[in-house]
């Protein structure tokens, strides 16, 4: 005659908690990867957003909207972007570059770009690896410059 049992076994309910905790570390480490790759599609659409307002203040005005500091929306571009567009955000910074030089002409590298700071090195990579080779982009040291225009006036 068999014994009924009442409950689990000590090795049972480790083995079921060994595995409960490996698969909370899977969903946590994917959770973490997925939060970084929906910021950087944010900062690609807050770079389009800038380049297109960028490239209409410049279609409207026949120059490019001047330097501004990090974080700071330039003048001549808030007409052109929505209420409110912030170039300060929690996560990252944006920075419009105007290197062209007083009177006209040609800078050394850049004409028009936009600046990403981010204190977060996985969401620059992230960022890096959502843009691939379809933009022109410098990234150096933790700091991404999207070209907006090139020393030969095209992107």
């Amino acid at each position: 005659m068999r014994r009924a049992r009442d409950g689990f076994t000590i090795p049972e309910l480790l083995i079921v908690m060994i595995v409960l905790g490996l698969l909370a570390g899977l969903a946590v480490l994917k959770y973490i990867d997925l939060r970084h790759r929906a910021q950087a599609a944010a900062v690609a659409a807050d770079m389009q957003a800038v380049r297109l307002a960028g490239y209409s203040a410049f279609y409207e005005t026949g120059a490019w909207p001047g330097d501004a500091g990090a974080g700071v929306v330039p003048a001549a571009m808030v007409p052109y972007l929505a209420t409110n567009f912030s170039f300060d955000r929690p996560e990252y910074t944006l920075d419009w570059e105007n290197f062209v030089p007083p009177g006209g002409g040609q800078s050394g590298g850049i004409q028009v770009g936009i600046v990403i700071n981010s204190p977060d090195p996985k969401l620059q990579q992230a960022l890096v690896q959502s843009l691939g080779s379809r933009l022109p982009y410098i990234y150096v040291g933790g700091t991404l410059t999207f070209v907006i225009v090139g020393p030969d006036g095209r992107s």
